[in-house]
């Protein structure tokens, strides 16, 4: 998807587009995982689930973003975002080998499984958007908070619901900034939904929840 700087001034009006584009750099993939980390942590209460949730932090969050920011700074991509799908191949690796390096460190010493649930959940996404950037742009932000939004419903009930209110928010973010097509930010919401219950439930069945 591809419009003219004329299109694109047109649009980057008024005070929905001012929202929209605060909607889309507030609750941003990285912010994302950081208040879905920490939100385990608190869940859990344990100086040791904070000290897993800081080292995930530093690992898979503040590292991949100061590579894109390096690259933001040298001119080899236009926005924080990264609007075009070529350019987002080595971020994606750096996301996914980052996820990876986090994910085996919890299983080493044991981490408590809600954040190990988290951090393979956030390994095999970025694997996946990766997977499906090769070929089509799907929108990371739906994805990201879909995921999450599922994740935190499935692993602490119904109680937590009214964090789905953000998924169609930052949907309608994504398209009113003409960052993503509709059926783009449709595409990521149900990757997020499907591809993260689906794993919640694989983990659940298949490690047992010692803390």
């Amino acid at each position: 998807m591809a419009y003219t700087p004329f299109e694109l001034d047109k649009y980057k009006k008024g005070w929905s587009y001012t929202v929209a584009n605060v909607v889309s750099n507030v609750l941003n993939p990285p912010l994302v995982s950081v208040l879905g980390i920490f939100l385990m942590a608190s869940v859990l209460g344990t100086a040791s689930a904070w000290r897993w949730a800081i080292l995930f932090v530093v690992l898979a969050v503040i590292t991949p973003s100061l590579y894109v920011y390096s690259l933001l700074k040298r001119g080899k991509i236009e926005t924080f975002h990264i609007p075009n799908r070529e350019n987002r191949k080595r971020p994606y690796l750096v996301i996914i080998g980052c996820n990876v390096a986090i994910v085996i460190l919890m299983v080493i010493s044991r981490a408590p499984f809600l954040l190990l649930a988290f951090g393979i959940m956030g390994m095999l996404q970025s694997t996946l958007l990766f997977l499906i950037n090769t070929h089509w742009k799907i929108s990371g932000h739906a994805t990201a908070i879909s995921g999450l939004s599922v994740f935190m419903v499935a692993a602490m009930g119904w109680s937590m619901s009214p964090v789905l209110v953000m998924v169609p928010l930052v949907a309608w973010a994504r398209i009113r900034t003409r960052s993503h097509s509709f059926w783009q930010t449709v595409a990521g919401t149900l990757t997020g939904a499907i591809f993260i219950l689906g794993t919640w439930w694989v983990l659940s069945s298949t490690i047992k929840p010692g803390n």
